[in-house]
């Protein structure tokens, strides 16, 4: 787990956060952990993060701001925080997820210029794949089985400079949807 400079110092920094405010934090050396890449869980008081995959570091960031906005109590945060999405995928609950998540990125993305992170190319686009993937999953009713941003197919339809607007949420292009529901579930 060799890290780049810029990684070390927000590694350090986000770990020294986690530890002041008590939360227990879990780097698995496994591909995932519990069926996915990493998650927060502020009931447990957890943050745990699969480390044998390319895109650790970027879920630990991700992660990271999930902590942050449970800590802020943000109001995106706050809307989503105990709907119970991934149990019955209901479409009232769909964009409030979504818009948690955009949240979560956008402030990614601030940490990510601010220490000006490496290996962090094309973060916009994967996280509007990511963010546009959860009306694919109200469809299907069910967890993706491969992320979208692994496709560079999926990415073609996601800006890279900007996070998709509210009616693009609501709305995804069909061709992003369509080709979203074909190669991750």
């Amino acid at each position: 787990m060799k890290l780049k400079t810029q990684q070390s110092k927000y590694l350090k920094d986000a770990v020294e956060d986690l530890i002041s405010n008590n939360i227990d934090l879990h780097f698995s050396r496994t591909v995932k952990v519990d069926d996915c890449g990493g998650y927060f869980c502020p009931v447990s008081r957890q943050l745990k993060v699969a480390t044998w995959n390319s895109a650790w570091f970027v879920t630990f960031i991700h992660e990271y701001n999930h902590f942050k906005q449970w800590k802020k109590g943000t109001k995106l945060w706050s809307a989503a925080e105990n709907l119970e999405f991934f149990e019955d995928f209901d479409p009232k609950h769909v964009l409030s997820v979504q818009l948690m998540e955009q949240e979560c990125d956008k402030m990614s993305w601030k940490d990510i210029k601010k220490y000006n992170i490496e290996s962090t190319e094309h973060y916009i686009s994967k996280s509007n794949a990511y963010h546009v993937s959860y009306t694919n999953m109200v469809e299907k009713n069910q967890w993706l089985k491969r992320a979208p941003y692994r496709f560079k197919e999926v990415l073609k339809y996601c800006p890279d400079d900007r996070f998709f607007t509210i009616k693009e949420l609501k709305q995804p292009n069909k061709k992003l949807y369509d080709i979203i529901s074909k190669k991750c579930f």
